[in-house]
């Protein structure tokens, strides 16, 4: 990762906190805002553009998927089941991501 960041900060979030962005992955929460009240309080300095549409453009999170190595998340969203969480920054006006796996089962953490 890299050592500055442009909003000064790291997100970090784990399966439950994706879950808990994903449920506003529908566009009644989009067309009324009610995601806003959410990030102002629980990750101030972040949009959900930063967040979400980002990591489904990059295939971390995908569309109702049928594929038994994913998992449900919230809105027909689903992540891999390796997967154990998300650190974003935002680096040059661009979210960053690094995906923090789950360990393998000799203990030893997979890298991607």
């Amino acid at each position: 990762m890299p050592k500055k960041f442009t909003n000064g900060k790291t997100l970090t979030l784990d399966i439950e906190g994706l879950r808990v962005i994903g449920g506003y992955a529908h566009w009644i929460p989009g067309i009324r805002g009610l995601y806003k009240d959410y990030f102002a309080k629980n990750l101030p300095g972040w949009e959900w553009n930063q967040i979400i549409p980002v990591l489904i453009e990059s295939k971390i999170l995908v569309r109702d998927s049928k594929d038994p190595a994913f998992q449900s998340l919230s809105q027909g969203l689903y992540i891999s089941n390796e997967i154990e969480g998300v650190t974003l920054w935002i680096q040059d006006g661009e979210t960053e991501f690094a995906l923090i796996m789950k360990t393998n089962q000799e203990g030893i953490e997979d890298r991607c």
